[in-house]
């Protein structure tokens, strides 16, 4: 795993489960991204929008805050991307459904899924079932 300051213990527990899964299935993955500021989720907002590359989140990081953030409950991060180890960490053809099945088997709610209108726009992202924003 990388840095996992700052993020609930539980979801940093039930991550590493995910991570040694798919390493045993033969698809060594990492986290690419834990907590994030209110600076940086901002920052990754303007992607797409103001600055080049493709639309990446719909939380602005101030009025739609991400659960990448530390939460004002607990003041931890509740949300990692994870990627998988090699030249494309975000590929198409990579094992997401694979990855999706473990997280939800160690009960994550995954960011490919279909469950709470993501419809499969963030694979790589998976989060606490408590924190699920509407």
């Amino acid at each position: 795993m990388t840095d996992i300051a700052g993020l609930h213990p539980t979801l940093v527990f039930r991550v590493q489960k995910v991570l040694n899964a798919m390493t045993a299935l033969g698809f060594p993955m990492r986290i690419v991204q834990g907590r994030r500021t209110t600076v940086e989720q901002a920052v990754l907002y303007t992607q797409g929008r103001t600055t080049p590359g493709a639309i990446v989140t719909k939380a602005d990081g101030i009025l739609v805050r991400s659960n990448h953030q530390a939460s004002p409950v607990d003041g931890l991060g509740h949300a990692v991307d994870c990627g998988f180890a090699g030249l494309d960490p975000f590929g198409e053809t990579q094992p997401w459904a694979a990855y999706g099945a473990c997280c939800e088997a160690v009960g994550l709610v995954w960011g490919g899924g279909t469950k709470h209108g993501w419809h499969g726009q963030d694979r790589p992202h998976v989060q606490l079932p408590d924190y699920v924003s509407s």
